[in-house]
């Protein structure tokens, strides 16, 4: 009789987990299909292109600026080769992501040495030092057709992008995010930056258990691991003890540094654009280099607002709500930029969901 009991209590929880996971994906179509209903009509889409273009994001309120981005959401997107050669062409001549991007043994000879990012101290690249680096950069003469850069931001939550960004030829991930919600996310992973701010407060700067961080590295399959190790002198030691690490746990992923030169020649170049902030967020580094080294470049995540397109509250992240600290960078000006880039057809950028 127990038995019969428990097998029915088992049966009655297995119908009403398919009919709640029926639901919910009713409910996700059926809130998917109002967003991409309601298209705008040519002469709307020129003109909320036209403001976008004209207007500086001081002039333009926030909830207006929402405003613009849902009508330019409902507005098709067109891909304009002149354009994303023309940045290329920008980004290539002040910076040079496809040589310059990461330090290497071609670019950064033994002996060599390196000024860091933020200040004018520098490091004499000894053997040791030397011996971390590839001889070459994996990017030369090797552009892909379609890029994702992928943002953390909480407008991911319920966008079903993730199978979407696991279909781009090579996919750029910010900060060791989290994959455990693939459905919005996606899982592929070719390149993930590594913030030492958070090997610090989330990893003890790996000096007691590694094992957390191990884990989380294996979640991005072979993808290589990037950290700004020569940009503050703090940066160096933590960076080096995750390739350590990765090397003594025989995981597949390269480990390699950002090139210190790369980054103060990106920051002039967007400070010459008129950003003029205390430091480039780890987004626009990936946006800036992707547009070199891909034909097609689509954002997701990127959303530096607190509520979405329909004014519903987003978390900071689609993992948690911690926010950054106030002053350090400027998300809504960049994402201004990645709008007028989108407007001109130079890269996609997505925002809400994605299309079944």
């Amino acid at each position: 009789m127990r038995r019969r009991s428990c097998l029915l209590l088992i049966i009655i929880v297995i119908v009403l987990h398919g009919f709640y996971t029926n639901l919910q994906n009713r409910i996700r179509v059926n809130v998917r299909n109002q967003v991409h209903a309601k298209q705008l009509s040519a002469a709307q889409c020129k003109a909320v292109r036209g403001v976008i273009l004209k207007k500086s994001l001081k002039s333009i309120k926030a909830n207006t600026f929402r405003k613009y981005m849902s009508d330019l959401q409902k507005c098709p997107w067109k891909y304009s080769e002149k354009e994303q050669k023309l940045l290329k062409s920008q980004f290539t001549s002040c910076c040079n992501a496809s040589h310059n991007l990461i330090v290497t043994q071609q670019n950064t000879p033994l002996g060599h040495e390196l000024r860091f990012e933020t200040n004018p101290r520098k490091v004499t690249v000894n053997k040791k030092i030397h011996q971390m680096l590839p001889k070459t950069s994996p990017f030369t003469n090797k552009p892909f057709d379609s890029c994702a850069v992928v943002g953390n931001g909480g407008i991911l939550l319920n966008s079903l992008c993730g199978n979407e960004i696991d279909q781009m030829d090579y996919v750029f991930r910010l900060n060791l995010p989290p994959l455990a919600m693939a459905d919005d996310t996606g899982t592929k992973s070719d390149f993930v930056t590594a913030n030492p701010s958070i090997l610090r407060n989330r990893f003890e700067k790996l000096l007691e258990s590694r094992k957390s961080f191990i884990e989380l590295v294996k979640s991005y399959g072979s993808a290589m691991v990037v950290l700004p190790a020569f940009s503050y002198l703090s940066n160096m030691e933590v960076s080096f003890r995750v390739l350590h690490s990765v090397q003594d746990f025989n995981l597949p992923n390269k480990v390699v540094f950002f090139h210190p030169e790369y980054l103060r020649n990106l920051s002039i170049h967007w400070k010459e654009k008129g950003l003029n902030v205390r430091r480039l967020s780890s987004g626009l580094m990936l946006v800036s280099a992707a547009m070199e080294l891909c034909k097609k470049v689509t954002l997701y995540g990127f959303w530096p607002f607190l509520e979405d397109l329909e004014g519903n509250s987003v978390p900071h992240h689609y993992y948690d709500n911690i926010e950054p600290k106030p002053g350090f960078h400027s998300m809504p000006e960049e994402f201004f930029f990645y709008t007028k880039m989108h407007v001109k057809g130079a890269l996609h950028l997505k925002v809400g969901q994605c299309s079944p």
